[in-house]
């Protein structure tokens, strides 16, 4: 059956309709896709239904026919064919599959990316903060997007909440626009790379504080990536351990003693 659209489900039946030149309750109707609203643009999508005229649903008579007594049955074709061997549980890890597989993801992300930039600009504009965000690195999974500005401390925003928010957002609006588990890392004027560096001594400084006072130091919620590399950096450390504290967006990093 053809297949209508609109903002709701009543809008796709008036659509239907209007194609079929029907009246909407002379129509055998099915829902394909219930409507959704999004938030902030992300998720958004229309009403889809199916639609035929009802007359198009009236049974046809069956014909008889009468089958000999005397003969011999007949096998189905399904059944005279004979059976295929099952395919080998390696063809799944044929090079020419990974490669064309990897291929197809890196196509999704691309794609979703190109829809990432131009909803960053829309964000940007209705902030009034001048950009131009540009795509740096494509993975089968993972997207780097350099966001020039004039003004990126605007971008960064208050300890790196602005940027950090936007890029959670990212990752959802990567997650609806067919590109799921991708990570998105949003940088502007080197910010990620003096970061890391920030979290490096971040992380010798509590370890200096918690050797020193023997009590476990909170730190500032952050971003998993951030808390990861924290992690990686004390991980070694005989004198501290650490963990993860909270919920998103406010999860952050424990330093403690060892013992």
């Amino acid at each position: 059956m053809p297949i209508y659209t609109g903002k709701t489900i009543e809008e796709a039946k008036q659509a239907a309709g209007a194609a079929l030149g029907v009246p909407v309750d002379q129509l055998t109707i099915k829902v394909l896709q219930e409507p959704r609203r999004g938030f902030l643009g992300i998720g958004r999508r229309p009403a889809q239904i199916s639609a035929e005229p009802i007359a198009a649903h009236k049974p046809k008579a069956a014909k008889e026919v009468k089958t000999p007594a005397s003969s011999a049955p007949v096998k189905s074709a399904a059944a005279q064919a004979p059976a295929k061997p099952a395919a080998a549980a390696g063809d799944d890890l044929d090079p020419a599959v990974i490669k064309a597989r990897h291929a197809a993801n890196l196509k999704k992300v691309r794609t979703a990316g190109d829809q990432l930039v131009e909803y960053l600009q829309e964000i940007f504009k209705n902030l009034e903060i001048g950009t131009v965000p540009t795509i740096t690195a494509v993975e089968a999974h993972a997207i780097t997007v350099d966001i020039k500005s004039p003004e990126p401390g605007r971008v960064i925003g208050r300890h790196g909440q602005r940027i950090n928010a936007l890029e959670q957002l990212s990752n959802v609006f990567m997650n609806y626009h067919g590109a799921p588990k991708t990570v998105v890392m949003l940088d502007t004027s080197n910010y990620r790379e003096r970061r890391r560096q920030t979290l490096h001594e971040l992380a010798q400084r509590a370890e200096t504080e918690v050797v020193a006072s023997g009590q476990a130091v909170f730190l500032d919620p952050m971003p998993a990536r951030e808390r990861k590399q924290l992690h990686k950096e004390l991980e070694d450390n005989p004198h501290v351990k650490t963990y993860s504290h909270g919920r998103e967006p406010y999860r952050s990093v424990v330093v403690a003693p060892q013992n």
